[in-house]
């Protein structure tokens, strides 16, 4: 039963809190990237093209681009997409044929598959970016994991950690019959990673 080393060592370890990064780079999945641009390509023609392919995946970051082709007649084509926008899920894109005019179309990134943890930040009220409370949950629960060598019983969070420096939310463990209070801070945020602390109540609560 961890639920003393709840009381004692993790209360103490993380009365000064513990940083760790949470995210990892947003991308939209080339297949996706592929997917939009022949959509995108189709509205300004009037029909799709019958294959588009592209080479790795799209960072959701202004400027990003990578290298496609499409084929259409028997016909290749090179076209360039670039990231013109990102709010929040959302990312719109521009797409260069090779020798023709811009388009544009917006697409949902998707995790990448080597991003560890994936995807935390999403749209919130008003636009504003969040943590969502599951993801604090969960990355907060391997912290303490990670502390003490033991994940507790549950650890929860009633709402989302909104991406702004500062930011706080509290969340409850439980572990051995015992809850604890849990104050998560947002203490820097860049692009899509949110570094958190957290920091567990000296005493249970009542």
């Amino acid at each position: 039963m961890v639920a003393g080393a709840v009381a004692g060592t993790v209360a103490m370890m993380f009365a000064a809190g513990c940083s760790f990064s949470v995210g990892g780079e947003k991308v939209v999945k080339k297949a996706e990237v592929a997917k939009q641009a022949s959509a995108g390509l189709g509205k300004e023609v009037g029909r799709e093209p019958e294959d588009v392919t592209c080479e790795d995946d799209l960072k959701a970051k202004v400027g990003e681009s990578v290298r496609c082709t499409l084929t259409d007649g028997g016909k290749k084509l090179g076209m360039t997409v670039t990231v013109k926008s990102v709010d929040g899920k959302d990312v719109k894109m521009d797409y260069k044929v090779d020798g023709a005019a811009d388009t544009g179309a917006s697409a949902d990134p998707q995790p990448s598959d080597s991003a560890q943890p994936t995807d935390t930040t999403t749209s919130g009220t008003g636009g504003e970016q969040s943590v969502d409370k599951a993801e604090v949950a969960r990355q907060g629960k391997a912290a303490l994991a990670a502390q003490v060598g033991k994940e507790p019983d549950s650890f929860s969070c009633p709402e989302n950690l909104p991406a702004r420096v500062g930011a706080t939310i509290r969340c409850q463990l439980a572990d051995g019959g015992q809850q604890y209070g849990v104050t998560v801070t947002a203490k820097s945020v860049v692009g899509g990673q949110v570094n958190m602390d957290f920091k567990v109540d000296q005493t249970p609560a009542g």
